[in-house]
């Protein structure tokens, strides 16, 4: 019966083999292996980076101290922040596991703040999801930051997004902005172009009927159409016999 090393083991099993010369050559992996060694288990350890799960963002630190405040001065107990509230249902959930024999290695939930607000826009604007997008860029810049204005420059009306209408909320957020009220600005902004765009598209349709264009039917009327014409030929074809 071959013996059967653990994998985590492997690299120490074939370093003793070398050592005493059991084994002439090593094998291709070895050099990486002994760069990155394999770790002993194969879980994936519980944010090894050290980072933060909870953090907060300065505006969402200052919303949290401002409703605070304002729940104090309406004689109301203090909200607890998130920060708390997601330590707490942590400690729960290890101690609900306590008697569990073996722990369930799980990815930690990775919330963004645009995350609530792509919530609300698209709760309140599903027809957005509908419109078509194109996902080549035209234009050879990719990286666009500057949330300063709802419309970028170098883009046109038609190119506007609900994510557009998200990051720019995001940006009126973080210079003191309330959530609500930046809400309502990007909306407003947002809806200006759209009607903007409607009116450009009916003028230009306009221009081209005076110029003698003819519009086209549309899919229901051409098979409207074709469908008169089957039938005409198919009394003809009857009238024959």
């Amino acid at each position: 019966m071959a013996f059967k090393s653990p994998p985590a083991k492997v690299h120490s099993y074939v370093t003793k083999l070398l050592k005493a010369n059991l084994i002439k050559n090593p094998p291709v992996w070895y050099p990486a292996a002994s760069l990155a060694p394999p770790s002993p288990t194969f879980l994936r350890e519980r944010d090894p980076s050290g980072a933060n799960p909870h953090a907060q963002l300065q505006f969402e630190k200052e919303a949290e101290i401002r409703n605070k405040k304002e729940a104090l001065a309406a004689g109301q107990p203090a909200p607890a922040s998130s920060t708390s509230t997601a330590q707490k249902e942590l400690t729960r959930s290890s101690r609900s596991q306590k008697h569990l024999r073996w722990k369930t290695e799980r990815p930690q939930k990775i919330v963004y703040p645009e995350d609530k607000l792509r919530r609300r826009f698209y709760e309140d604007h599903p027809w957005e999801l509908r419109r078509p997008r194109c996902l080549i860029e035209t234009s050879g810049d990719g990286t666009r930051r500057n949330w300063t204005s709802l419309l970028q420059p170098g883009r046109s009306i038609a190119d506007l997004t609900g994510e557009d209408v998200i990051q720019y909320q995001l940006y009126l957020m973080t210079t003191g902005k309330s959530e609500r009220e930046a809400y309502h600005i990007a909306t407003e902004e947002f809806y200006l172009h759209r009607a903007q765009e409607e009116t450009e598209a009916r003028v230009a349709k306009a221009q081209a009927m005076a110029f003698g264009l003819k519009p086209r039917r549309s899919f229901v009327m051409n098979g409207l159409k074709r469908e008169e014409a089957a039938l005409l030929e198919a009394e003809r074809n009857a009238a024959k016999f």
